[in-house]
This record gives structure tokens, sequence and C-alpha cells, in this order.
């Protein structure tokens, strides 16, 4: 009898999983007029960004101590963190400075960025209320092969809420954020470079 309990427990139908993406809430916003000076714009690349390894899956993560970890095994980034992280990064960066062209990695090899911004997340995940986003990132300029500016950034943001769907929307501001943190450091160099 337990050999057919055990049998009919294994093929009993799984949770459906849920899937969910960073957004740059751009939708609805008006991008600013780009100036027609026939000029060429600076390029901005914006990547790569490695994750700390514990946020280097599938799952979205919530902290329930300092030490102790939940994966929603149920609740799952669609596609990959990184890219759409990229993602979200480049279109509001790209928002932030008209005057430049902002591409996300990986680009094309025979693209050569003026500027390049490098990522590391060591934290991107919810504890009680709040998101919390650590960001360790470097600005290089890669026609003089120089590191303009290392700076660490840590962001918090509220859920306004208590559910998944509340996080992952505190998760996207949190990177909207930092994408407007690092686009102001960006600013005088690609004006000046004009």
């Amino acid at each position: 009898m337990s050999l057919l309990l055990s049998i009919l427990g294994c093929t009993a139908p799984s949770q459906p999983s849920r899937f969910y993406r960073l957004d740059s809430q751009l939708s609805g916003a008006v991008m600013p007029e780009r100036p027609v000076t026939g000029e060429e714009l600076p390029l901005v690349g914006v990547g790569p960004i490695r994750l700390a390894s514990y946020l280097d899956r599938p799952q979205l993560i919530e902290r329930i101590s300092s030490h102790q970890l939940n994966l929603y095994e149920f609740d799952r980034w669609a596609g990959t963190l990184q890219e759409n992280m990229v993602q979200v990064l480049s279109n509001v960066m790209q928002q932030a400075l008209p005057q430049a062209q902002v591409i996300g990695h990986p680009w094309h090899s025979s693209v050569q960025p003026d500027y390049e911004v490098i990522l590391y997340i060591s934290r991107f995940d919810r504890q009680s209320d709040k998101i919390k986003l650590q960001a360790r990132w470097s600005l290089v300029e890669q026609r003089k092969g120089r590191l303009l500016r290392l700076d660490q950034t840590v962001i918090e943001t509220s859920t306004n809420g208590g559910g998944i769907e509340a996080g992952v929307k505190a998760s996207s501001d949190a990177v909207q954020i930092l994408a407007r943190e690092i686009a102001a450091q960006l600013q005088t160099l690609v004006a000046d470079q004009r």
C-alpha cells in the first residue's frame, strides 16, 4: 500500500511556475529629443554584468536572515537575470543620456564603445518589505584603456505590498535608480566628448 501511495504521490501534478521580468517602465515615457547635428554620438556600452553565485539561478530569492535564504521554486525569472538587468540599465541610461548612444552587452565584435560600464551585483534580494541592491561598478574609457571611476552603490526600495509581484516591481525600481546614478556620472564625460 505504501508503495502505491508513493507512486501516486510522484505522479501528482506539480504547481505551475510563474515567470517575472524587471521592467524599465519606459513604455509611456517620452524619450528626450536627440540633437540633430550630424556628428557621431559617443557610444556607451552597458555590461557585462556578473552576479554573485547565489543570484545566478532562475528562482527569485528572499533573505530570511543574515545567513538564510529562501528560493521560490515556482517563482522564476523569465530569461536570465543578467540579460534582463542589462536591458533595463540600457533603456534607462539611454533616456537619461540623449547625447549618447547606449548599447547593452553583448555587442558585435566590430563595435568599440567609447565608454564601458562593468558591473558586479553582490546582493539583489528581498528582505521583509525591502529590496536591497548592492553593486560594484566601474566606468572605463575604452580608447585610452583608462579606468575613470570605480564605485559601489547600495540601493533599498520598498515593496509597498506583500506579494512577489510587488517585490519584482521594487526590484525594477532599484535597477532604474542604479541606472540613473551611473548615467549622472557619465553626463559630463559624454558632454565633453561632443
